[in-house]
């Protein structure tokens, strides 16, 4: 009999388990569509009614690192309706808070790229000094997620990776570098998924091969040094990608051109890349308000340069 009650009682349990996950599965899904269709209050609001009831430390985590990332994005929002620092400031550190307590929950990879990414913003509002004590805590965490945790196909951890060489100084001040940052944001755009816009990915690219400024021989020649570093790398996978622009050789075509790259020059790509990057947004479904200023970026750049 006592056995009987003991099966019971742990099946009782399980079922009880099973409905919590599914609800929080449930949860996420939703909270997933609100972010992407851009009611992010309501995702927001979701998520933190959501997990003080959770129990499961993965799932917890799960809902956090969503809970980051959807902070982070009202920040923005806070920051183009002219929000001060002090708000920005306390928005973007909620943001970074979050993300902390989901990696104490489950080392997830989300958490620590929208921890590194809530940093950045902080260090941006807060100036170019302040940003420069936060690079390397972000190269930390990106590290961590792709060299530890074996990700190599997160496409926003490539992205805020490009945006951090490309922001900061070089040597001796600090780690930036124009060719690292092209090959990281490259990467950025060939992990892009189906499913998401990302059109902000091919603007920076195209400002970075804009700003470096090479002739289609000089690009001939670079790419064929790359592609010898990238074969003989032997060091971590991030750092190995900061040869990536090389892996496929000179000849390699991208996706978006009808050429191969070593038959045009940077600007030339440029102004490839921002004419793909518009009829994507063209033939997307959805506009949130970012997308809609990163279109009217776009435009704006290609008339700026003859395009």
């Amino acid at each position: 009999m006592l056995k009987k009650r003991m099966f019971v009682l742990v099946l009782c349990t399980l079922v009880l388990v099973s409905a919590a996950l599914f609800a929080d599965e449930a949860t996420i899904k939703e909270a997933d569509s609100l972010y992407w269709n851009d009611r992010l209050e309501e995702a927001k609001a979701l998520l933190e009614k959501t997990i003080p009831n959770t129990a499961d430390a993965k799932m917890k985590g799960e809902l956090l690192w969503r809970l980051s990332r959807v902070t982070l994005a009202i920040g923005d929002e806070l920051r183009e309706d002219g929000a001060t620092d002090d708000v920005l400031f306390a928005t973007y550190e909620e943001a970074e808070s979050y993300a902390n307590q989901a990696i104490a929950a489950a080392p997830i990879a989300g958490a620590y790229v929208y921890r590194a990414s809530s940093i950045g913003r902080w260090g941006e509002t807060k100036g170019p000094l302040n940003a420069l004590s936060k690079a390397k805590p972000m190269r930390d965490d990106f590290t961590y997620v792709i060299d530890t945790m074996g990700i190599t196909d997160n496409s926003i951890s490539w992205y805020v990776l490009g945006q951090l060489y490309y922001k900061l100084p070089g040597w001796p001040i600090s780690f930036g570098d124009l060719n690292t940052a092209i090959s990281y944001t490259r990467k950025a755009i060939d992990t892009i998924p189906k499913e998401n816009l990302y059109h902000g990915h091919f603007k920076a690219l195209a400002e970075m091969l804009w700003k470096r400024d090479l002739s289609a021989s000089k690009r001939n020649s670079s790419f064929n040094s790359m592609q010898k570093d990238w074969n003989k790398a032997k060091g971590s996978t991030l750092d190995r990608h900061a040869y990536y622009e090389g892996s496929e050789g000179p000849g390699a075509t991208p996706f978006y051109s009808p050429v191969a790259l070593n038959k045009m020059s940077d600007r030339q790509e440029a102004g490839m890349i921002l004419k793909y990057a518009m009829h994507k947004f063209e033939s997307w479904p959805f506009h949130s308000r970012a997308d809609k200023r990163t279109y009217e970026d776009i435009k704006a750049m290609l008339s700026e340069w003859g395009f």
